[in-house]
């Protein structure tokens, strides 16, 4: 299920997935930077307001769901132009990482993942309460199919060798580390997997890493991302596969 928000004149179309709390959070980014929005929800998903966050039920790399949307994105790009910018943070990082990872056609100018996850089989081990309920709901909890709806580095390289400009910014923080169980900061968050991409690339690959608390990141430096500059401590991965210090809680 999607909605577009339109603009007079747009530069382009920003994506984003993941329900009705994070196209919130970034119709005013796109509106300031001159993009229409299209939002992505998966039919499951009743979290549409204020007070319904108990009727969640997120996407979490849904095959069907990520075949019917990038479908529905090459369409409204069709009639909307200008640059294609995939953006989310938190759940929304991973829901367009996934998707993009999996249907490369989509070909994005951008994709900026924010203080999320790119491995779903790690995302359910750090979860607790309603979060792995609610994993375990939509993929059946096995690990074969938490593996196949992570993102998988084969996209991704294949959106980098197309020119896509992968960002990926993620806090440390101790905060962060709490928050989530180290989920979205742990070596499986991003680091093994952007290591991975970089020694399939044989190039290096750049990622930005920050200490602010969760989702700060996209609010306060929301317009700047979209620009091209980005906070934080650049860190790169090698293609020999290391970990760069730091890139990790």
């Amino acid at each position: 299920m999607t909605t577009l928000y339109p603009v007079a004149h747009p530069k382009g179309l920003m994506v984003t997935s993941a329900g009705w709390p994070y196209c919130v959070q970034l119709r005013p980014l796109a509106r300031h930077a001159g993009y229409a929005l299209l939002c992505g929800r998966f039919w499951k998903d009743g979290y549409t307001g204020y007070g319904l966050r108990r009727q969640r039920h997120l996407d979490w790399g849904n095959p069907a769901y990520l075949a019917a949307y990038a479908k529905a994105i090459r369409a409204v790009h069709a009639r909307v132009g200008g640059r294609l910018v995939l953006i989310g943070v938190s759940a929304s990082g991973f829901a367009v990482a996934t998707l993009a990872g999996h249907h490369p056609e989509i070909r994005p100018d951008r994709l900026i993942v924010i203080d999320s996850y790119l491995d779903l089989l790690a995302r359910r081990h750090a979860a607790e309460y309603q979060t792995a309920q609610e994993i375990d709901e939509e993929t059946g909890g096995s690990e074969a199919e938490l593996k196949a709806r992570s993102v998988p580095v084969s996209g991704l390289a294949t959106l980098a060798r197309h020119g896509t400009e992968l960002v990926f910014i993620w806090s440390v923080s101790a905060d962060e580390r709490t928050e989530f169980n180290g989920a979205t900061c742990n070596r499986d968050a991003y680091a093994a997997t952007l290591a991975r991409l970089a020694q399939t690339l044989h190039r290096p690959v750049r990622a930005w890493v920050t200490h602010t608390k969760h989702a700060h990141d996209l609010w306060n430096h929301g317009q700047a991302i979209v620009v091209g500059r980005y906070p934080g401590r650049l860190v790169v991965f090698e293609p020999d596969g290391r970990i760069p210090p730091g890139s990790t809680c």
